[in-house]
């Protein structure tokens, strides 16, 4: 796809399921700056629901006045890549320091995907198990590697990728924002063609719906408002055990 700006339509859905009291997840997008950001909060409803709102609100904020500052400049890849993870990585701090001084707060995280649109560049950065996909001539493909145990289990070869969707291997999240006074952000960038489709996620879909299933969803959606609608309601008729949230963000031709 050519530099110049791609446009982004992004749609958005987030649901408590059909066996928790509370949302703990939060999602927020600029569609006008193609921003998107996604986080599943854990530690209580109270604190995981703060974690995850906190993230989401920093990062977007952060995101938007950044690219705002550079619309005159074109941006680099390798500035888009450290506007996310250093934006990824300064929410964290805030989390942290948050749950440093207020006992409610103790022991609050929160998993983390984000993605930026610029041009023809994609920038996902990402901490923890929600996800970010590329859907693209109607192939469905993961572009984010889980940091949880069972996909450390899955790399040493002791599960393949079916086999885990029913391990009895807990929910560990190896890496998440708030847990610790650093993280590590995993950041990548992809080049985007017209009619690209990103999909971000939290677990609350994934552990309901299998990637096969959600690439069919999105083979035979007539737009991402009824593709996200479809992908939460499949979520809760295969049992809504958690939290379920999706944003999808449509490529469309340059302006």
């Amino acid at each position: 796809m050519s530099q110049q700006q791609a446009q982004v339509k992004i749609t958005g859905i987030t649901d408590t399921g059909l066996q928790r009291s509370a949302n703990e997840d939060h999602i927020g997008f600029d569609e006008g700056l193609g921003i998107a950001v996604l986080a599943d909060g854990m530690g209580g409803h109270k604190a995981g629901g703060t974690a995850s709102r906190m993230a989401v609100d920093s990062v977007l904020e952060n995101l938007k006045k950044l690219i705002n500052q550079e619309t005159s400049v074109p941006i680099t890849s390798s500035q888009l890549l450290a506007m996310v993870s250093n934006t990824i990585s300064d929410s964290n701090s805030e989390i942290y320091q948050a749950s440093s001084v207020n006992s409610d707060f103790k022991g609050m995280g929160t998993t983390m995907v984000a993605a930026v649109i610029k041009g023809s560049q994609l920038v996902v950065g990402h901490v923890g198990d929600s996800r970010a996909y590329l859907f693209r001539n109607k192939f469905l493909s993961r572009i984010t590697r889980d940091h949880s145990l069972l996909q450390e289990l899955i790399d040493k070869g002791f599960y393949t990728e079916l086999e885990a969707r029913t391990a009895t291997v807990g929910h560990v999240v190896t890496r998440a924002l708030g847990t610790r006074a650093e993280v590590e952000v995993d950041a990548a960038r992809h080049e985007l063609e017209h009619h690209d489709l990103v999909l971000l996620c939290s677990d609350g879909l994934t552990d309901m719906v299998s990637d096969s299933l959600i690439e069919v969803v999105l083979q035979d959606a007539q737009d991402v408002e009824s593709a996200a609608k479809t992908l939460v309601e499949l979520a809760n008729e295969h049992g809504g055990r958690d939290n379920i949230s999706v944003i999808l963000v449509q490529v469309q031709a340059g302006s």
